[in-house]
């Protein structure tokens, strides 16, 4: 039986996005063609990942797919800034998962969380490796490309100094999570500060994490400045880099990746929970959707203030999916956007979250989805789940959203952070009485898992001949 061993950032049950969902999906169409398959991945928290609690490691299997995942004591052992590409316990922990499973290749579906480490641990160990990447983790250690200003970016320079205004100051814990730490490790210090007045307390507090900061600082941008080396020849080290666009691929050869490994493999999706549901239920409303992960740079907001901005005659309504607990303070941000317009208030509806298995119905309850994003994307599998229920789609002219959706035909496109050019987007499937169902006709099925899975197996044969 051929064996692979997968890897994963995160992944089910608690981590549910674009990249898991394709992991999974993937392992489970591998195991259909009798592969044995294993899953690594990593379970950090969302937010606050700097505490060691819980289990070392833990094995489960997810709806038949066995999973191996390394818990935040293993994670954070011996924690360096440089751990998020160079991981020696993990590689360690990684050499044992390779002896005891055996497999005849390593697939990373992300190494994020696990570090590049793994690659060379399988090089060690003369395991061919091939990559399917989902964003542009080997260039950006925020694997966004996007500047603290809102701009994008195409990679690090020669020395990576833009990296060290974008990247090194997130190495830092903030200032509440300093000071957590310091009262629990000198306990002497609780009550004199507590006892303070207001102050002198915030100087003392103050001047504590500035004199942190500054001891941090050199090993963090030297950390930040091995960075693009170090994964440049990871990277290139590996037997085939599988992209789903044409956009990753530039931007991946224009930062040292070799041209000659990148294979062109698009996503694929499982398609047939969602051909039933292509007949839309009748609305006298305009009903616009937005589905994933309530952050900025998602740009819910931006959906939100495009909304706000079209007249209260419009006939639409806005749904909002997505869990607005996940990132607590965005998501408060965001109902009290809502809350701040009384106009428009009562027709955008936060819902929540949804089983995956309701995806369907949810789609056939809307009209058009938008996709506001920020940063260049990739091939987000919710354009895709999109297009397979025959929905039109609104998406920022960015990157692989904007190789997915061509203007006109089977959606529409917006500028980058522009609430007024979405909102011209909305407000044209408002005014222009065919364009939706035009836009309806013109969508094309969409590709598949076992279509995807296809390719990939090419890719194994060439990297390592199973």
């Amino acid at each position: 039986m051929k064996r692979v061993l997968l890897t994963v950032h995160k992944f089910f049950p608690e981590h549910k996005a674009g990249t898991e969902v394709l992991t999974l999906k993937v392992a489970q169409e591998l195991i259909r063609r009798s592969y044995d398959v294993l899953v690594v991945t990593a379970n950090p928290p969302d937010q606050d990942a700097r505490h060691a609690s819980g289990e070392r490691t833990t094995d489960y299997v997810y709806e038949g797919v066995p999973v191996h995942s390394i818990g935040e004591p293993l994670r954070l052992q011996g924690f360096t800034f440089a751990h998020e590409f160079q991981h020696p316990a993990i590689a360690e922990h990684f050499g044992g998962i390779i002896e005891k499973f055996q497999p005849d290749l390593l697939h990373i579906f992300h190494a994020q969380n696990l570090s590049s480490s793994i690659i060379d641990k399988a090089m060690e160990k003369s395991l061919p490796v091939v990559c399917s990447t989902t964003d542009f983790w080997f260039v950006c250690p925020i694997v966004q490309l996007k500047k603290p200003d809102g701009s994008v970016c195409r990679g690090p320079d020669a020395l990576a100094s833009n990296c060290l205004t974008c990247y090194t100051p997130n190495l830092l814990p903030p200032k509440s999570e300093f000071l957590e730490a310091l009262k629990k490790k000198y306990p002497q210090l609780q009550a004199p500060l507590d006892s303070s007045p207001a102050l002198m307390r915030d100087f003392v507090e103050n001047s504590l994490f500035a004199a942190y900061s500054a001891s941090k600082i050199p090993s963090a941008a030297s950390a930040t400045m091995q960075r693009p080396g170090i994964l440049r020849k990871a990277a290139n080290n590996t037997k085939a880099i599988m992209v789903p666009t044409q956009l990753m691929r530039d931007i991946f050869v224009e930062n040292g990746i070799a041209a000659e490994l990148i294979k062109h493999v698009p996503f694929g999706i499982d398609s047939a929970p969602l051909i039933p549901y292509q007949r839309k239920t009748e609305s006298d409303r305009l009903r616009i959707g937005f589905i994933g992960t309530l952050f900025e740079h998602k740009g819910p907001d931006l959906l939100i203030k495009a909304v706000q901005s079209l007249p209260e005659s419009a006939a639409l309504e806005l749904k909002i999916y997505g869990d607005p607990n996940q990132f607590p303070e965005y998501g408060e941000f965001l109902k009290n956007l809502v809350a701040s317009n009384a106009r428009h208030r009562d027709r955008i509806q936060f819902l929540g979250s949804f089983p995956n298995d309701q995806l369907g119905s949810v789609l056939q309850n809307m009209d058009v989805l938008v996709v506001p994003s920020r940063w260049y994307e990739n091939t987000p599998l919710v354009i895709q789940s999109a297009l397979a229920s025959k929905t039109p789609l609104i998406v920022t002219n960015l990157g692989g959203m904007a190789e997915l959706i061509k203007h006109n035909y089977n959606g529409l496109l917006f500028d980058l952070n522009s609430a007024d050019s979405l909102a011209h987007q909305i407000d044209r499937l408002l005014s222009e009485p065919h364009l939706l169902s035009s836009l309806r006709e013109n969508i094309a099925p969409e590709r598949t898992i076992p279509q995807m899975v296809d390719d990939i197996e090419k890719v194994y044969k060439e990297a390592g001949n199973i």
